[in-house]
């Protein structure tokens, strides 16, 4: 008898030690062995009791039950009735939680109660040891939250009031280290009440934005505002990213310089917004100076759209945007363009557009203007007004004048106007003009009889636009000329004749340098107006004593080697 009991005893430790369990959501599937029906057995779980209508024999190695909700950690009993043994005999079960279902499943981005259903949420309270709640940790997204759970079967929360990633909430118990499943969640889309712009620090403009679930502070990286195309809302112009300030319910977002007219949306979250037209103003800032052979240049400002020179001929233009390299960027179309403006964002932008040849009648000055038209009106910019580039001087005949002379200079360079309306003066006299082409200018001067200092400058003004030459320019300067000692006018003590002859001055001796007022005298001739012998008798006859030594000691020195 006792060898029957030692061997039933062997034989049930055998078949206990082959069981165990998971869990599938739910479910709880226990292994073992079992016979094709339920009704042979008493399943019994922890402080629920007895189980058995709860579970079934689904394979003859695999029993399912579905223990409520509010059960807890503990045994879990196979009682064979038939035999009067127990066949399974699990002293632990460990529950892992079970998400349902959640309420709200779309959720805004204002504070708001998540309820969260399901099972098992407080699987380690214990009555024998006065414990009635489970800690559990909530993950929403990145965020973590601890919550004390007291109920079995719901958790309540406030989740954070930014946008996560991903959209995911599962739970895990912290005591046991057990992690539910994770289930969906969506954000309400953002939407959009109204637009207006404002301007901060005189100059930068902000788009404001009021609506709803925007996101907050923390948010900011995943929102930002798409423009799209008026004519093709499947186009997306720009993007605005900078945020100035964000909550649920308001967006101030930076305009971009290259932003232009069009449906606005809000992008939160990779969700978009509905849309709302914005109609911007172009702004012109900088537009460069063209040649007159026609030229490519660059219309610096914010908001472009088309570019019109005045009336209304439309330019040729294609959309540039550069980084900063913090240092002043020039057209390379534009012999002397201007230096485009800087936006905020250390960006250069700007249109380059093909500027048409000037015409002979045309004024030197010309207006630029851009226009957006939106539902069939126009958005017209400021009038910016600028020229052709300013005249450049290569050479000047003559280089010089005399006191009281009366001459014609020749002025030669590109960027002349063709027509009368310049002015030319030298040393703050005028010298009127009595002939120009697009490359020439001669004008007659009548000199002072002032004494003047040197170098001469002078200035060309065409249609109001100067041309400064400094005294220190690298082009053709003018001089003030000076009599050299002995220099004299053939017909009197100044040049008041074309006719007029000039004497060679420096005692026919030498050169006279009209700038300096200064004779260069021949080689053999020295003194201020070149009337001495550079080399006297006196010095002659030292040279030749000195020529006579040096022979007597070279043949001194050959004597001794």
């Amino acid at each position: 008898m006792k060898l029957l009991l030692l061997i039933f005893v062997i034989i049930n430790s055998i078949i206990l030690s082959k069981c165990g369990y998971s869990q599938s959501n739910e479910k709880l599937i226990v292994t073992g062995e079992f016979d094709k029906t339920i009704d042979k057995y008493t399943v019994t779980f922890s402080n629920i009791g007895d189980i058995t209508q709860l579970c079934n024999v689904t394979l003859e190695t695999q029993l399912t039950c579905y223990p409520p909700a509010t059960s807890i950690n503990g045994r879990f009993l196979v009682y064979d009735k038939e035999e009067g043994t127990n066949v399974i005999d699990i002293t632990n079960v460990v529950l892992s939680p079970y998400i349902s279902s959640m309420d709200p499943k779309v959720l805004p981005t204002s504070s708001v109660q998540i309820t969260i259903r399901g099972f098992y949420f407080n699987a380690n309270s214990n009555p024998d040891k006065n414990l009635d709640y489970t800690h559990l940790l909530i993950t929403i997204g990145g965020s973590n939250m601890d919550v004390n759970s007291t109920a079995s079967d719901t958790v309540q929360f406030y989740p954070p009031n930014f946008f996560q990633t991903p959209l995911t909430i599962s739970i895990t118990n912290v005591n046991s280290g057990k992690k539910s499943n994770s289930i969906k969640f969506k954000y309400e889309l953002p939407n959009i009440q109204s637009l207006s712009i404002e301007t901060i620090n005189k100059t930068q403009q902000y788009l404001n934005v009021v609506g709803s679930n925007f996101g907050s502070q923390q948010s900011m990286k995943l929102v930002f505002v798409e423009v799209h195309d008026f004519s093709n809302d499947s186009l997306t112009i720009t993007k605005l990213t900078e945020i100035l300030t964000i909550n649920d319910t308001n967006l101030l977002i930076k305009i971009n310089g290259d932003s232009s007219s069009g449906n606005v949306y809000v992008n939160a979250n990779s969700q978009l917004s509905n849309s709302m037209p914005l109609y911007l103003t172009p702004i012109i800032s900088n537009v460069d100076f063209p040649n007159y052979n026609g030229d490519v240049i660059n219309v610096t400002g914010s908001y472009l759209s088309d570019i019109y020179l005045s009336p209304s001929t439309k330019l040729n233009c294609s959309i540039i945007l550069i980084e900063n390299s913090n240092s002043d960027y020039s057209s390379s179309g534009s012999s002397t363009a201007t230096t485009t403006t800087t936006t905020n964002n250390n960006l250069i932008y700007f249109k380059r557009c093909q500027f048409p040849p000037r015409n002979s009648n045309d004024s030197i000055s010309f207006t630029i203007f851009s226009r957006s038209i939106e539902n069939n009106v126009n958005h017209d910019s400021n009038e910016f007004k600028s020229h052709y580039q300013k005249p450049i001087i290569d050479v000047v005949v003559p280089n010089g004048f005399y006191v009281n002379n009366k001459l014609n200079f020749t002025f030669i360079g590109t960027n002349w106007a063709s027509y009368t309306n310049t002015t030319v003066t030298i040393a703050d006299k005028p010298c009127k003009v009595m002939e120009i082409t697009s490359s020439t200018i001669i004008c007659y001067y009548e000199a002072g009889s002032d004494i003047l200092q040197n170098p001469i400058s002078y200035v060309i003004t065409v249609d109001g636009q100067r041309n400064n030459i400094a005294p220190d320019s690298d082009t053709s300067t003018i001089s003030f000329y000076s009599l050299c000692p002995g220099q004299s006018f053939t017909n009197g003590t100044s040049s008041t004749s074309s006719n007029t002859t000039l004497s060679q001055g420096c005692s026919n001796s030498g050169s006279c340098n009209p700038v300096t007022g200064l004779c260069q005298c021949l080689p053999t001739k020295t003194g201020k107006i070149c009337d001495q012998e550079k080399y006297s008798s006196s010095n002659s006859n030292l040279l030749s004593s000195s020529s006579s030594l040096l022979f007597f000691l070279v043949f001194i020195i050959t004597l001794l080697y």
